[in-house]
């Protein structure tokens, strides 16, 4: 009994030194700027697998004031109402309504709430 489990232990151990996750990242050897490259990849290899954080330099997110309870942002990263933003009232628990539209995001809230917006799809 106590040398089957010295012997999972063991092979758990290979197995996860090994690096049973993914190999090379294939943008590594692409220099940042290149068409292609990614901005900051972080890859990491873990017992439950493999791990990839990737960061992207074109996010379309920011902070809007609200004018008398409207306000819009004007982005070509906004490209048709299938986009799916989230929005959330910085200052207050106030309920907020945002609508993505052809390069732009129309934003409904309360007076003059900072309101944050981010693109999600």
């Amino acid at each position: 009994m106590m040398r089957s489990v010295v012997i999972v232990v063991a092979l758990s151990a290979v197995i996860a030194s090994a690096g049973c996750g993914r190999g090379p990242h294939p943008d590594a050897a692409k220099r940042p700027g290149e068409p292609g490259a990614a901005s900051h990849d972080v890859i990491a290899n873990s017992v439950f697998g493999s791990v990839a954080v990737k960061e992207t330099a074109d996010l379309c997110a920011g902070r809007v004031q609200l004018a008398q309870g409207a306000a819009t942002v004007n982005d070509a990263c906004f490209t048709g109402d299938t986009n799916v933003v989230l929005c959330t009232d910085a200052s207050s628990a106030n309920a907020v309504q945002c609508a993505a539209a052809n390069g732009k995001l129309a934003l409904a809230g309360t007076g003059s709430d900072l309101i944050n917006y981010a693109r999600v799809r």
